[in-house]
């Protein structure tokens, strides 16, 4: 990255204001709206490797955001005994209590204490036997009829559904305007390896309890695989990204805005053109009053067994390739072995 996009992401981010990416003109837009919506995109991931998206009813509505905050907050409000029965076999899914995650581990610097945050994820990788669409994810929800699923609170399986199916929607979108923005061709992601994709629904509470005497609720970390597409407490400040400088800034949450941003694995599609940006959870900024902290965080990424390597555009292809062939689910499992070391360990 050259020095004046550092400072500009830099100046950026210290003003507490992402790129701002309007998916919705670029949906109804014309050739050269699309084209210049896009340009702004590639830049946001080329510096910040962060930005807002706004108009975004059209996939994914806000009363289906709305009834999904409301359902987890019933969810998390339930005894420990009763969130139990929602755990699933296998590691890192189902319901995982405070204390579970050390998320820090997996970029190689473990804390001292674990996450304090209790979490819900609801994972939809292609498991065999639990194939589904993009373009049908309601109907092909491979957890929505799980065997756990009425232990949870009346309605929480709908809301749930809808609000997976529409981020699913906008991760199409986004798909759509990468290809755009890096100019490849149509439909190189959206036809492909996200037409049946892998991804997982974390709905996460830090309740202020357990966050008191901790200086982070999440540790530093990148995310694993593709776009994070995150919805935040209204005007919450808690998310801190560090600048290229080094230096950790708050990042607000302006209504009407989703925080979107890339993991390792679609950085590492670029060839580090975009960039895969280390951020955290501290408590609540000097000057307010603690608050507990729910997040919804749609992780999406490419169909499991794709293999990752330099996509052909002329933007990323540049410079030589950084990286070797991997496949999609081979690099998320590295890094959640890395992240459940430090616990295995203590």
């Amino acid at each position: 990255m050259d020095q004046q996009n550092s400072s500009a992401s830099a100046a950026s981010i210290k003003n507490s204001v992402l790129p701002i990416i309007d998916v919705g003109a670029f949906a109804a837009g014309d050739t050269e709206e699309r084209k210049k919506i896009a340009e702004a995109f590639d830049h946001a991931f080329c510096t910040v490797g962060f930005c807002y998206v706004t108009n975004y009813e059209h996939v994914l509505p806000v009363e289906v955001i709305a009834e999904m905050r409301t359902a987890a907050k019933t969810f998390f409000a339930m005894d420990a005994a009763t969130k139990q029965q929602s755990v699933m076999d296998g590691a890192n899914t189902g319901y995982l209590a405070v204390g579970s995650e050390n998320v820090s581990a997996s970029e190689g610097r473990a804390s001292k204490q674990p996450d304090p945050v209790e979490s819900l994820r609801l994972p939809a990788y292609q498991e065999e036997g639990a194939v589904w669409h993009a373009t049908n994810a309601a109907d092909e929800c491979p957890w929505r009829d799980a065997s756990w699923m009425p232990t949870t609170p009346t309605r929480f399986a709908s809301a749930a559904v809808a609000y997976w199916a529409g981020a699913t929607r906008l991760m199409s979108l986004l798909m759509e305007l990468t290809e755009l923005a890096l100019e490849l061709p149509t439909g190189f992601f959206t036809a492909n390896s996200y037409a049946q994709p892998g991804t997982l629904l974390r709905v996460a509470y830090y309740p202020v309890s357990a966050n008191a005497d901790a200086a982070l609720r999440y540790g530093a970390h990148t995310d694993y695989d593709g776009f994070t597409i995150l919805n935040r407490d209204e005007h919450d400040a808690a998310l801190q990204i560090r600048t290229t400088e080094g230096e950790w800034i708050n990042v607000s949450s302006p209504p009407g805005t989703l925080t979107i941003n890339i993991g390792d694995l679609l950085a590492r599609w670029t060839n580090d053109r975009w960039r895969a940006t280390i951020h955290r959870v501290g408590n609540s900024p000097a000057g307010t009053a603690p608050a507990a902290r729910l997040s919804l965080a749609y992780f999406t990424g490419p169909q499991p067994q794709t293999l990752v390597q330099c996509v052909p555009s002329p933007k990323c292809q540049s410079d030589a390739p950084k990286y070797a062939p991997i496949t999609a689910i081979e690099h998320v499992m590295e890094k959640i072995r890395k992240s459940q070391k430090a616990l295995d360990l203590a």
